[in-house]
Protein backbone atom coordinates (compact mmCIF):
# COMPACT_ATOMS: atom_id res chain seq x y z
CA UNK A 1 0.00 0.00 0.00
CA UNK A 2 1.35 3.28 -0.80
CA UNK A 3 0.83 6.71 1.01
CA UNK A 4 -1.53 8.15 -1.12
CA UNK A 5 -3.82 4.28 -0.36
CA UNK A 6 -3.09 4.73 3.61
CA UNK A 7 -4.38 8.20 3.63
CA UNK A 8 -7.33 7.40 1.38
CA UNK A 9 -7.98 4.38 3.90
CA UNK A 10 -7.63 6.00 7.13
CA UNK A 11 -10.02 8.50 5.63
CA UNK A 12 -12.56 5.92 4.42
CA UNK A 13 -12.38 4.25 7.82
CA UNK A 14 -13.47 7.50 9.86
CA UNK A 15 -15.99 8.26 7.36
CA UNK A 16 -17.57 4.58 7.84
CA UNK A 17 -16.83 5.41 11.49
CA UNK A 18 -18.72 8.32 11.09
CA UNK A 19 -21.89 6.94 9.79
CA UNK A 20 -21.74 3.96 12.04
CA UNK A 21 -21.99 6.53 14.85
CA UNK A 22 -25.42 7.22 14.15
CA UNK A 23 -26.63 3.86 14.29
CA UNK A 24 -24.08 2.11 16.44
CA UNK A 25 -24.48 1.90 20.85
CA UNK A 26 -22.55 5.40 22.23
CA UNK A 27 -19.70 3.98 23.04
CA UNK A 28 -18.50 2.69 19.70
CA UNK A 29 -17.52 6.37 18.93
CA UNK A 30 -14.58 6.30 21.23
CA UNK A 31 -13.35 2.87 20.23
CA UNK A 32 -13.89 3.96 16.62
CA UNK A 33 -11.09 6.78 17.25
CA UNK A 34 -8.90 4.44 19.50
CA UNK A 35 -8.95 2.44 16.32
CA UNK A 36 -8.17 5.59 14.11
CA UNK A 37 -5.77 6.55 16.75
CA UNK A 38 -4.05 3.06 16.09
CA UNK A 39 -4.14 3.20 12.30
CA UNK A 40 -2.26 6.51 12.61
CA UNK A 41 0.25 5.30 14.37
CA UNK A 42 1.20 3.22 11.68
CA UNK A 43 1.50 6.38 9.06
CA UNK A 44 5.59 6.06 9.41
CA UNK A 45 5.80 2.65 7.68
CA UNK A 46 3.41 4.09 5.14
CA UNK A 47 4.59 7.33 4.13
CA UNK A 48 7.87 8.20 4.00
CA UNK A 49 8.35 11.33 5.38
CA UNK A 50 7.23 10.45 8.49
CA UNK A 51 9.28 9.47 11.24
CA UNK A 52 8.48 6.48 13.27
CA UNK A 53 7.37 7.41 16.66
CA UNK A 54 8.00 4.95 19.47
CA UNK A 55 5.55 5.99 21.65
CA UNK A 56 2.91 5.85 19.27
CA UNK A 57 3.94 2.80 18.44
CA UNK A 58 3.49 1.37 21.81
CA UNK A 59 0.18 2.95 22.20
CA UNK A 60 -0.93 1.13 19.04
CA UNK A 61 0.15 -2.32 21.02
CA UNK A 62 -2.13 -1.06 24.14
CA UNK A 63 -5.06 -0.45 21.74
CA UNK A 64 -5.28 -3.81 19.70
CA UNK A 65 -4.48 -5.80 22.89
CA UNK A 66 -7.24 -3.87 24.66
CA UNK A 67 -9.98 -2.29 22.29
CA UNK A 68 -12.31 -5.70 23.17
CA UNK A 69 -12.79 -3.72 26.06
CA UNK A 70 -15.00 -1.77 24.71
CA UNK A 71 -17.73 -4.61 24.35
CA UNK A 72 -17.29 -5.98 27.99
CA UNK A 73 -17.25 -2.96 30.39
CA UNK A 74 -18.26 0.45 29.38
CA UNK A 75 -16.52 1.18 32.82
CA UNK A 76 -13.54 -0.43 32.21
CA UNK A 77 -13.05 1.35 28.75
CA UNK A 78 -13.25 4.29 30.00
CA UNK A 79 -10.73 3.60 32.31
CA UNK A 80 -8.87 2.67 29.97
CA UNK A 81 -9.49 5.87 27.99
CA UNK A 82 -8.45 7.55 31.02
CA UNK A 83 -4.97 5.41 31.56
CA UNK A 84 -4.53 6.31 27.63
CA UNK A 85 -4.67 10.22 28.19
CA UNK A 86 -2.43 10.51 31.43
CA UNK A 87 0.45 8.73 29.25
CA UNK A 88 -0.50 10.90 26.57
CA UNK A 89 -0.53 13.95 28.97
CA UNK A 90 2.89 12.72 30.55
CA UNK A 91 4.88 12.29 26.99
CA UNK A 92 3.38 15.36 25.81
CA UNK A 93 5.07 16.93 28.84
CA UNK A 94 8.48 15.39 28.60
CA UNK A 95 8.04 16.53 24.57
CA UNK A 96 7.77 19.66 25.99
CA UNK A 97 10.77 19.53 28.22
CA UNK A 98 13.14 18.20 25.67
CA UNK A 99 12.44 21.11 23.24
Amino acid sequence: MGPNDYVYDLAMFLLASARGCLDEPPHYGPLRLMQALSRLATASRQVPCISADEFLLAAKKKIDENEHIAFQSEEEFTKFLDSMIREFTAELKRRNKAK
